[in-house]
Formats: C-alpha cells, structure tokens, sequence
C-alpha cells in the first residue's frame, strides 16, 4: 500500500530557516509535498485559501515579525484539521507550553540538528508530543524547569515590576483587593521558585525568574493602574 505525501505549509519571518528543513526533507527522501510558505500570518493565510489542496501540517514559528498570535494561529490551523509543529528559536518553557496547550503536535528547536528536526515530522503521526531533543521535551513536559504562576499573580508581579505600590495595586482590583492580599499573591510567586531551588528574595528577583521562564513580553495586562503617586508607601 502507497503512502500519499504529507502537504507541507510554513509560516516564518526567516525563509532561509524554512528552505534549510524542505533540502533536508528532501535529502532524506521523506515523502511530502511543498504547499509554499509565508512570513506573516496573514500571507500563510492568504496561502491557505488560493493552494489547491489544504495541508495536511503547518510548521509555525512562535514570534513572527508582523505581531500575530502564535497561538491563536495554532488554534484556527488546528481547528481547520491542520497538524501544527512549532519551528522556533525559543527556548523559554512558558511560550512553548502555550503553543502545546493550543494544539501544536509537534516542537523543532532551530538550533537541533536537522536529523532530529526532520525525525520530528515523521512522528508527528504518533500518539503524544513529538519534539526534536530531550531539551525540547523538557521544556514542554518537566514540571521542575518552570514555575506555574496563577493569571492574578502575575498581574501583581508586573505591576509591582512597573513601579507601583502594593497599595496602588490593591486599589486597582474591582473589588478592591486588600495590601496584604496582594502581599500574599507577591509571596506565592516566591514560594514557587524558591522550591525549585531559585533564589528569590524580593520583587526583582521574581520579575527576573519569571522574565527567563518566558511569562512576561506577552499582550498588554487587562489591569491598570493610576501612577505611583508621592503618597503612596513603599
């Protein structure tokens, strides 16, 4: 019984990336037919609509120049019954996690060799994750490489990484949130790290762990906030 090729997308900002992995995949024998690729969301998009078959796998990068959603990308190519496998320089958990938890079946870290890049796509097939190392595994799977910060903690540590006052912060809430609810989200963050073994012992330190673990750099925060005034406490 004959195989059909896997149809083939890709949607990145960095062609000659995309080019390497279809030589490699070519070199390889691997059985799949190029659909083409874009550089923005709205050219793979636009790619969809005019190619005459739809494909049966779409390789997404993470961070396109043009601002799109990566992961609401992965979740209309998902639900469009296109297999999405994230290509990315990335290497902060969170955002990974995020493109998983959109239903990315597949991780390629660029910097993997391309034999366990291509290996990526001829498992993509199988049940479970296929990624293209151990790292890239772990990355997406340990719960020991990151820590896992609730949305309302997370506004309260940007914020307070913003230069605001618990008490400013506490005001902003609808309801109102009292200072030492805000203290006690602050120190839940810093429990976290700490029973992964990282040093947090005040505000900057928690921005900086959860800045590496890739929770920060994301949309604007549905929470805001008048600006620190003189009154206010440290």
């Amino acid at each position: 019984m004959t195989t059909e090729p896997i149809a083939i997308v890709a949607v990145d900002d960095h062609p000659v990336v995309v080019e390497g992995l279809r030589s490699a995949l070519e070199r390889r024998g691997f059985a799949f037919r190029w659909l083409g690729s874009a550089r923005t969301a709205a050219a793979l998009h636009l790619l969809l609509d005019e190619a005459e078959q739809e494909p049966d796998l779409a390789l997404v990068d993470l961070h396109l120049g043009d601002g799109s959603d990566s992961e609401d990308l992965i979740r209309t190519l998902t639900g469009r019954g296109i297999r999405c496998v994230v290509l990315t320089s990335e290497s902060r958990p969170v955002p990974l996690r995020r493109a998983v938890a959109a239903g990315a079946v597949g991780l390629i870290l660029k910097s993997d060799p391309l034999e366990q890049i291509v290996s990526v796509l001829e498992q993509v097939d199988q049940a479970g994750l296929a990624t293209s190392s151990e790292l890239a595994h772990a990355l997406v799977t340990d719960e020991q490489v990151c820590a896992r910060l609730a949305p309302r903690e997370l506004e309260v540590l940007q914020l307070l990484a913003d230069g605001h006052t618990r008490r400013s912060i506490a005001r902003a809430f609808d309801p109102p949130l009292s200072e030492s609810t805000v203290s006690t989200y602050v120190e839940r963050v810093f429990q976290q790290y700490r029973l992964l073994g990282r040093t947090v012992r005040n505000t900057v330190e928690a921005v900086r762990e959860a800045t590496a673990d890739g929770y920060f750099g994301e949309p604007a925060r549905p929470v805001s906030v008048d600006p620190p005034t003189a009154e206010d406490p440290t």
